[in-house]
């Protein structure tokens, strides 16, 4: 019965196209305010409007019909470069409304959207919380037969996490289609409360953080909101990090190294303290900036590592030579005692 429903409801969105014919229509005639069955993140395409400019409208709107004006259920893209480039009418299908199940018209420009399209993170976001929040499609049905179209796993969690995402503070959401947060943090931030991100999205104006950055930089703020019971944003409140955040003489690059290093401090104290004074007896020892010396991480061991490379045995003896020396110094206990002391 459960394939039955399904197929019933596939066959259901295609027949409406049935009978149809093309028509055209005076663009002041759609209602491109009305985004009930909007499933595209960006409205404004470049690409889109170059290509009507020269060739013109390829493929005709899909259009629901009955009242007016008409409202768009494919073709949010095409109608808005239309728009832009001052066309008057444009050519058009038209979906009868009288006795039409609203649901089938929206599953009609998701399929039409997936066939052609891979949508992006926000846009599956916002057709799950559709199905689910607006037309009243099942989970179960969710889950079985529009997460495996989309790409997604068929698992509660990740209709959850979507919807979440649609929810998420739009300046968070900016941030994500600009590239200056991964999906991963942007599902981090989803989850904390309204305010906490808005702060943090407006916090990210002038800071950036490389993709490798962010995942470290999350799990030390949501370790210092717990230690200190209060809201993800409130470490970035701190006056320090303010100031590192609007510090005009550093890159937005720079100021989200200064401000993790600052977290990092703040979360580990001792672990950065011996790091600190790793770095100093490092140098003691007098070692050429190609022998690197590195402990074993968070000082887990009292193991050290020494790297270093050579292009011939007379480079290899020479490194070797430097070691030794510097193995007979009390420069290497002082090392050593750091770690030790941890």
């Amino acid at each position: 019965m459960k394939k039955a429903r399904g197929y019933c409801r596939f066959r259901a969105c295609f027949a409406i196209l049935y009978g149809m014919d093309f028509q055209e229509i005076s663009i002041e005639e759609i209602d491109s305010e009305n985004e009930t069955f909007r499933i595209s993140e960006e409205i404004r395409s470049a690409p889109m409007e170059m290509s009507i400019r020269r060739i013109g409208q390829l493929n005709p709107l899909l259009l629901l019909g009955g009242k007016r004006p008409y409202r768009v259920v494919c073709g949010f893209r095409r109608l808005d470069a239309m728009r832009r480039l001052g066309l008057s009418r444009v050519s058009a299908r038209i979906v009868e409304e009288e006795n039409r199940d609203l649901c089938d018209v929206f599953c009609l420009a998701l399929r039409d959207n997936i066939s052609h399209r891979q949508l992006d993170a926000l846009e599956k976001a916002r057709a799950l919380h559709k199905l689910r929040n607006e037309f009243g499609v099942p989970d179960e049905a969710i889950l079985r037969d529009w997460q495996p179209l989309m790409g997604l796993a068929p698992h509660g969690q990740v209709l959850q996490s979507h919807l979440m995402l649609h929810a998420s503070d739009q300046g968070l959401r900016n941030h994500f289609k600009a590239g200056r947060l991964t999906l991963s943090s942007l599902e981090c931030i989803a989850a904390m409360p309204p305010a906490s991100q808005k702060f943090i999205a407006a916090f990210f104006e002038g800071v950036r953080l490389s993709a490798g950055l962010q995942k470290k930089f999350f799990v030390v703020l949501q370790d210092l909101a717990a230690i200190s019971a209060s809201g993800p944003e409130n470490p970035l409140e701190d006056p320090e990090a303010l100031a590192i955040a609007n510090d005009a003489a550093a890159s937005p690059f720079q100021r989200g190294e200064k401000i993790f290093a600052f977290l990092y401090c703040k979360r580990y104290p001792a672990l950065t303290r011996a790091e600190e004074r790793f770095r100093e007896r490092s140098k003691s020892l007098g070692l050429p900036g190609s022998i690197r010396i590195t402990p074993a991480p968070y000082f887990e061991t009292n193991d050290l590592k020494v790297e270093f490379s050579a292009s011939d045995a007379g480079r290899f003896r020479e490194m070797a030579r430097r070691l030794f020396e510097a193995s007979q110094t009390p420069e290497l206990d002082s090392l050593f005692g750091v770690i030790q002391k941890l």
